[in-house]
């Protein structure tokens, strides 16, 4: 005799073993698996028949677990594009709010740069773009590293030495030298801006060369 109860557990089995682990989406399922056979039994099925058309049309083991493992994907792909954006217009909006700032800066206003020093600024505000925009575009030619943990980890290590060299710059270098703030302005942007530029071009690289293989790859 045919046991509803025991065949949708042993359907939830499947499931699980088809690699659907999370909970709320094997939960769904199951509800949608039973508004259907309720709806077939009602129509005069049995309950065998019933429950052997509602797996049918909730679609094959390996076609449901197509579909579920599409959602972690999705969301992982949303997440990157979100950091892609936010990450390009760093890159962009940053120093362009710099280098307005540096040209507009006027004698008495803020910082008095010479001609020579506001070239000095723009040029390491260049710089801070180029190191930016390089890891991205040439992301092609950075060591492709498939392990999201091991890229934390050789992100760390790259930032690690340039939040070393900012600790030892701000509090060692700074204070030891009497700058005017025209002075000052230029040192901070190639001490402390350009290197920065460095650290989000590396980062940034190391993580477009892994997902443009995992893109291509699931292509």
């Amino acid at each position: 005799m045919f046991d509803l109860e025991q065949a949708i557990i042993a359907w939830r089995q499947q499931m699980l073993a088809a690699g659907i682990k999370s909970p709320v989406p094997l939960e769904e399922l199951e509800n949608h698996l039973r508004e259907e056979i309720e709806q077939q039994t009602k129509s005069g099925r049995s309950e065998a028949e019933a429950f052997e058309s509602a797996v049918q049309r909730l679609g094959q083991i390996e076609a449901v677990q197509g579909e579920f493992e599409k959602i972690p994907r999705t969301k992982d792909a949303l997440h990157w594009k979100f950091l892609e954006i936010t990450f390009g217009l760093f890159a962009s909006v940053f120093p362009w709010c710099l280098y307005r700032t540096v040209l507009h800066f006027k004698p008495g206003y803020l910082a008095d740069l010479t001609p020579g020093q506001q070239t000095s600024s723009v040029a390491a505000v260049a710089l801070f773009v180029l190191l930016a925009w390089s890891g991205r575009l040439g992301c092609k030619l950075l060591p492709l590293i498939r392990a999201k943990r091991t890229r934390d980890i050789a992100t760390v290590f790259c930032a690690a030495p340039v939040l070393l060299w900012w600790i030892i710059f701000m509090n060692c270098i700074v204070p030891r030298h009497d700058f005017d703030m025209g002075q000052l302005t230029v040192v901070i942007l190639w001490g402390f801006i350009t290197p920065a530029g460095a650290v989000l071009g590396l980062s940034w690289g190391i993580e477009a060369a892994a997902r443009n293989e995992s893109a291509a790859f699931a292509s």
